[in-house]
C-alpha cells in the first residue's frame, strides 16, 4: 500500500472514530435530558398502584405555579380514572372520570370555541388549588395560545393568546 492510501485510510478511521464518539455523546445527552420525565412517570406509576387504577394510559406533566405529575388510566372494571400528584407537597388526588370532564371533551370544547387554533397538547395538572386541563394551541400566525379549564366542570379559567 502506498503512503497516500495509508493517509486516506487513517483520516477515514479518525473520522469514523470521532463520529462514533459524537453519536454516543448525543445519545447520552438525550438520555440525561429525558431522565427527569422518566423518573417522574415512574414515581406516578408507583403511586398509582396504591389506587384502584390498574392501567395507566397516559402521563401528564404541568407546572403552572405548582409542579404536578398526573396520569390517566383505567380501573380493573374498565372505568376511566385520573391521578394527580404534587411532588412539592407530596399530596395526591384521585378522580374517577365521572367527577370531571375528559381530555377529549376539553379538546372538543376548545376546538368548537376557537376553530382557527390548532391544538398541540393537552395536560392534566394542578393550578390554584384545583385539578385543571391545560390546552396548548397555535394560531395561524404561529403564535401560541394557552387555555386552562377546570377539571370538575370544564369551565374556562384563563386564556392567554398571541404569545
Amino acid at each position: 500500500m502506498n503512503d497516500k492510501v495509508k493517509t486516506v485510510l487513517q483520516y477515514l478511521a479518525w473520522l469514523v472514530f470521532f463520529l462514533a464518539i459524537a453519536y454516543f455523546g448525543l445519545v447520552m445527552l438525550v438520555k440525561n435530558a429525558t431522565q427527569p420525565y422518566v423518573k417522574a412517570d415512574a414515581k406516578v406509576a408507583k403511586l398509582v398502584k396504591q389506587t384502584s387504577m390498574s392501567k395507566v394510559t397516559k402521563y401528564y406533566h404541568l407546572n403552572r405555579g405548582t409542579k404536578s405529575l398526573s396520569a390517566a388510566g383505567k380501573t380493573a372494571s374498565g372505568k376511566e380514572a385520573y391521578f394527580v400528584y404534587l411532588p412539592g407537597t407530596k399530596k395526591a388526588y384521585y378522580y374517577s372520570a365521572s367527577e370531571g370532564v375528559s381530555e377529549s371533551t376539553v379538546k372538543q370544547n376548545f376546538q368548537k370555541k376557537y376553530p382557527k387554533k390548532t391544538v398541540k397538547e393537552i395536560n392534566l395538572g394542578w393550578h390554584k388549588g384545583q385539578a385543571v386541563w391545560e390546552v396548548t394551541a397555535t394560531n395561524s400566525d404561529g403564535s401560541y395560545c394557552y387555555a386552562i379549564y377546570q377539571f370538575k366542570d370544564g369551565k374556562l379559567l384563563s386564556l392567554v393568546d398571541k404569545l
